[in-house]
């Protein structure tokens, strides 16, 4: 049965704090102890408490002695570098934290801009209800995944999966294996929306010589069917 986690807080029971400390106490020791001993490395502890008269001082006097003289003599550079204390170390916290806010405030964001466009498309909403400053959004978002849509095409093209041509200004097809399929990006009087023409699927052909990727012209039963997307 594993253990429950552990509320990082001030104990307020007297009895149970000095528990807690003279477990963690040796529980730290011993790791400094498999520190040195496993990667062969100096170290030394001293901790002080209010439930013993004297420090503790791990290993020894002489070799904590020691060995803080050897970091005393470094360079300053180097004896900060990655040192920490508790405001520091409270103020990485915070940085961090308000960087993953501001991460998540710009994905929602990006979200509700996007449920915006599919009630649009949709016919749920007036793109004239819509704030000036979401419509500007809406804009250089679906810029954004035109240029997204563009490229995997291009790649698509360059790998020879596909073999995209322009007609026009209209639609771009591609061919594939079942010549009644197709399926289209386009700039066509509907945009952002979808058509209700039936498709039976569309499937792409295969470069030559590529044995191991399979293609097929008939969809499954209970697919629907594939619509024709517009930009």
């Amino acid at each position: 049965m594993t253990r429950g986690k552990i509320k990082l807080e001030y104990i307020a029971n007297d009895a149970e704090r000095k528990a807690s400390f003279k477990k963690r106490k040796k529980g730290l020791l011993n790791k400094a102890h498999e520190l040195c001993t496993l990667c062969g490395v100096q170290a030394c502890a001293i901790i002080y408490s209010s439930y013993e008269p004297e420090p503790t001082v791990w290993p020894s006097e002489l070799d904590a002695q020691h060995v803080i003289s050897r970091f005393r003599a470094l360079p300053e550079m180097e004896q900060t570098q990655r040192m920490f204390n508790q405001e520091s170390y409270t103020d990485q916290r915070i940085r961090k934290s308000q960087e993953q806010a501001q991460k998540l405030q710009r994905e929602n964001k990006i979200k509700d801009i996007e449920i915006l466009m599919h009630q649009c498309m949709a016919g749920l909403l007036n793109l004239q209800n819509v704030p000036p400053n979401y419509t500007t959004e809406m804009g250089r978002l679906a810029d954004q995944r035109k240029q997204d849509i563009l490229a995997r095409m291009e790649e698509l093209q360059r790998i020879g999966v596909v073999n995209p041509q322009m007609e026009g200004n209209q639609v771009m097809n591609f061919p594939l294996v079942n010549p009644g399929s197709e399926v289209g990006f386009g700039w066509g009087n509907v945009p952002y929306g979808f058509d209700n023409t039936d498709h039976s699927g569309p499937s792409f052909s295969i470069p030559p010589g590529n044995t191991n990727a399979g293609s097929s012209s008939n969809p499954p039963e209970n697919d629907a069917p594939g619509p024709s997307f517009r930009n």
